[in-house]
């Protein structure tokens, strides 16, 4: 697979290339076909994604591995359960909502997350999804600006399944908040997803998921501070606050119609 962002062009008989059905076809702006039942839609419909080049903060690389024994499951049918078991892997705060299609290119996957006990609403792009890798690119507004690659390989006789991570912290209130416990958090979720998806397997406990930190920009972007307007954690926040006048709205307008069917 290319590294994600990296333009396709077609090859000089003006032909797409032969891996154009695995790439998304739609524009910069998120469209959600469907939304799952209890799902929370906010802060993606219509935000375009963003790469590192449009984050604030300093540009990490992390990756995170777990061995599994090799005879287990070949890469291929562990990147098919992944995809079919992406949200069910996650730990409790992190709820994502594929749509009926699955974890398919174009498609967008919705996330209900908590960071310490604040809601984060938004989404992810599949940029990319393959027998064995997909990625996911991120909207305005997400805590960080890139790209999440999973993936599945051969190395000798073991199956390695893989979390790379490419991005910025998207603005400074994020960049604060990663510093202080964000960038914990983060690595702890992954570790956990892939500890997860090998219990599925019956790895045993002692198979514990590795990181490995690269930080590929210091420099902070401060020509970006203004991506704090679309801040998910900031919109998610007053959306709660103001979830009991939804309610109240919502019984008045049953009310009318009830009124109005009566007459």
């Amino acid at each position: 697979m290319d590294n994600p962002g990296t333009a396709r062009t077609p090859d000089a008989h003006g032909t797409q290339p032969r891996d154009a059905a695995h790439w998304a076809q739609r524009g910069t702006n998120l469209h959600v076909s469907d939304t799952p039942e209890h799902a929370v839609n906010l802060n993606v419909e219509g935000r375009k994604v963003v790469s590192p080049l449009q984050g604030f903060g300093p540009l990490w690389q992390k990756t995170y591995q777990v061995r599994l024994p090799g005879g287990l499951v070949s890469p291929e049918d562990l990147v098919r359960y992944w995809k079919d078991h992406f949200g069910a892997l996650q730990p409790k705060q992190n709820r994502f909502y594929a749509p009926r299609s699955g974890v398919a290119p174009g498609e967008v996957v919705l996330m209900n997350a908590s960071a310490q006990g604040l809601p984060v609403n938004s989404g992810l792009l599949v940029l990319y999804a393959d027998d064995d890798s997909f990625t996911f690119m991120t909207p305005e507004g997400c805590p960080e600006a890139g790209w999440i690659t999973c993936s599945a390989f051969r190395d000798g006789a073991e199956t390695v399944a893989q979390v790379r991570t490419q991005g910025r912290s998207n603005d400074p209130i994020f960049e604060f908040g990663f510093r202080l416990f964000g960038a914990k958090q983060q690595e702890r979720i992954w570790k956990y997803v892939l500890n997860h998806l090998a219990a599925q397997y019956s790895i045993s406990p002692e198979a514990e998921a590795t990181v490995e930190r690269v930080c590929l920009d210091r420099r902070m972007q401060w020509g970006r501070v203004g991506n704090v307007w679309h801040n998910a954690t900031i919109r998610s926040f007053f959306y709660a606050c103001l979830t009991p006048v939804r309610a109240v709205r919502r019984v008045g307008r049953g009310r009318k119609r009830g009124a109005v069917s009566q007459l």
